[in-house]
């Protein structure tokens, strides 16, 4: 059975929106901020975290004094973005919104920002036209996204094939956005400059079997993909997470350290 861009979207809201994510999105801090020194945020600019999930970014732009609007499709997400605003006595506004249908005025935005989020929606072509939409002339757009052969990138791989009745989204791979050559084809000639900058996420834990519990806790598509598994089904997912964690791990003491390469692009939009 076909999928449409739109039910997937709905699907995707739905498990995102029943989940604590907060607890993985806290230990990803470094990589918004990374972000926002690079494509340069300045005190006053006005600045769009699209599918901005708990508000890593969000913050990360607030923090250099930006006029932030934090927006993504899930409600209680944006909620726990402006309790931890709060929290820091930061101010942003947040705006319930799908990143393929962003409910914002052409050119309002001087810098668009997404972090492991855009990349996600299904409708790729179109997100990356509202991307450009939403930005005004000589601004900037910047993008974080797991490239393909990294470590996320062969695990949600691993783990879709696993998961019956769950369709890759139609069209291209989400980890295609973490290819400078896919960014560039998405943003054709309306972009006049566009760089990138392979960087590594680390993951920390006391093993590779406690990050896969951890991952099991609180991301929300892994909770929902392994319940949907009989008990072979689970172990075989599980066996394939300690894999890949155990392929990326840099650490000699028994620990975690699971190097997770991303891509960091920036784009100067026409």
């Amino acid at each position: 059975m076909t999928v449409t861009p739109q039910e997937l979207t709905e699907r995707m809201r739905v498990v995102w929106s029943a989940g604590d994510y907060n607890p993985i999105a806290t230990r990803e801090v470094l990589v918004s901020e990374l972000l926002a020194r690079e494509i340069d945020v300045h005190w006053g600019d006005r600045v769009l975290d699209v599918a901005a999930g708990t508000g890593n970014t969000a913050l990360a732009a607030a923090r250099r004094g930006a006029r932030v609007t934090a927006s993504d499709f899930s409600a209680t997400m944006l909620e726990r973005a402006a309790q931890r605003a709060a929290v820091e006595g930061l101010e942003i506004e947040i705006e319930v919104a799908d990143a393929q249908r962003l409910p914002f005025p052409d050119d309002m935005f001087d810098v668009v920002l997404s972090t492991f989020g855009v990349m996600y929606a299904p409708d790729q072509q179109r997100t990356a036209d509202e991307l450009i939409r939403v930005t005004t002339p000589g601004g900037r757009i910047g993008l974080v996204s797991w490239t393909p052969d990294g470590l996320v990138g062969r695990l949600q791989g691993s783990r879709t094939e696993e998961v019956p009745g769950q369709p890759p989204p139609p069209g291209k791979t989400a980890s295609l956005w973490g290819t400078e050559q896919h960014c560039k084809e998405l943003f054709g000639d309306r972009i006049s400059e566009l760089r990138s900058t392979l960087r590594t996420q680390e993951f920390c834990a006391a093993s590779a079997r406690a990050q896969v519990d951890f991952l099991l806790e609180h991301l929300p598509p892994a909770r929902a993909g392994h319940g949907m598994l009989d008990a072979d089904g689970q172990r075989r997912w599980i066996a394939a997470g300690l894999e890949e964690f155990e392929r990326h791990n840099r650490a000699q003491d028994g620990t975690l350290v699971g190097c997770a390469e991303y891509l960091e692009v920036i784009a100067t939009v026409r």
